[in-house]
């Protein structure tokens, strides 16, 4: 009987210990930590013209347990980082490329691009020759994306090299059959939202099938695939149905992802007022979303899906996202809404 006693205090105990260990392997305590080291050399010049890649690399944050981390590298002038508020951008920038181990291999033209845009080295005459550049690394948990948490920072001294960089946000052309797979810069394109032209996003009419193209030759990086998936120089992306789609790409991630949406015009000016919003339906000829509709005087702002997590206001030839009112005089007019040319605009034509 004693015997059998201590066998169950074991069992029993056994038991115990894999419950606990089964709780910390499934259900962690995350704890948020307030910082973490960089292993980066502060006396070494970073040749960035001589080498594809450059080293860096820091000691993973404890987040209480193993977590899979990502990683993003930022820059500043200095040790000041502020984020971005209204008009204002933030002082600093992040590289493109992330990373999910504590060794960081940069890409040099990556950095050497992010350099010049946050100092605004465009003149070459005037081009130093080295510099002074304030590193820190971001952290996040892989599976959240939260839990944010930033290195040290460190400053360190780098060679640049002069290189033309556009200001201009890069595009994609959305060629397909919905427009004879033409190349003649008269397909939709979509916008590039980071200063890196890896993040797009926009609007278009598409049919059955499309390719992204980064110009309008063939012979420069095009992208196809399937299902989410991006593949460059992948065959034809199909589409679920014809209709007009958001359309967003992450050319860091090569994935895709269209969303059937509508859009529509609301406010004090139109028939439903703020409830209840006049459709607009894709014009082939003009290249727009249209709709005729009676306007008393007052006030409009555009908005997809009949709802407000996506609106557009401002003023009519530069639309901005959650924008202001529109103020428009009463009348009868044809609406136009584009959103497929690179610029978010629109035009109220009186009927004559």
């Amino acid at each position: 009987m004693k015997h059998l006693n201590i066998m169950a205090y074991c069992l029993t105990g056994l038991f115990a210990l894999t419950a606990c260990e089964s709780d910390r392997d499934d259900n962690p305590t995350i704890k948020q930590p307030t910082t973490f080291q960089l292993n980066i050399s502060s006396s070494e010049v970073y040749d960035l013209e001589a080498n594809s890649t450059i080293q860096w690399g820091c000691v993973a944050p404890d987040y209480g347990y193993s977590a899979p981390l990502t990683y993003s590298i930022q820059i500043n002038k200095d040790d000041n980082w502020t984020e971005a508020e209204g008009d204002t951008p933030a002082s600093y920038k992040t590289l493109e490329t992330t990373y999910t181990s504590t060794t960081f291999d940069v890409k040099t033209e990556e950095l050497n691009r992010s350099l010049i845009l946050l100092n605004e080295w465009y003149d070459e005459a005037t081009f130093p020759s080295t510099a002074e550049v304030y590193v820190r690394v971001q952290s996040t948990l892989s599976t959240t994306d939260a839990y944010k948490c930033y290195s040290e920072t460190m400053k360190v001294n780098v060679k640049p090299y002069y290189t033309k960089v556009s200001t201009e946000p890069a595009k994609l052309y959305l060629v397909g059959n919905h427009q004879d797979w033409a190349t003649d810069g008269t397909a939709p394109v979509i916008i590039a939202s980071d200063e890196a032209g890896t993040t797009f996003s926009g609007y278009a009419q598409l049919n059955t099938e499309f390719k992204f193209m980064t110009t309008t030759s063939w012979n420069d990086p095009n992208y196809g695939g399937a299902n989410g998936t991006l593949e460059q120089g992948g065959g034809n992306i199909a589409v679920p149905k014809p209709g007009f789609y958001q359309v967003d790409v992450n050319l860091s991630k090569m994935t895709y992802k269209l969303q059937a949406c509508t859009w529509g015009v609301v406010g004090d000016a139109t028939p439903g007022g703020w409830d209840s919003d006049i459709q607009l339906t894709y014009n082939e000829e003009s290249k727009a979303l249209e709709a005729k509709a009676t306007l008393s005087g007052g006030e409009i702002k555009f908005r997809q899906d009949g709802a407000w997590s996506i609106s557009l206001g401002g003023s009519l030839d530069a639309l901005v996202l959650n924008g202001g009112n529109i103020a428009v005089n009463a009348g009868t007019y044809t609406i136009r809404l584009y959103l497929s040319d690179g610029a978010y605009h629109a035009e109220l034509i009186p009927e004559e």
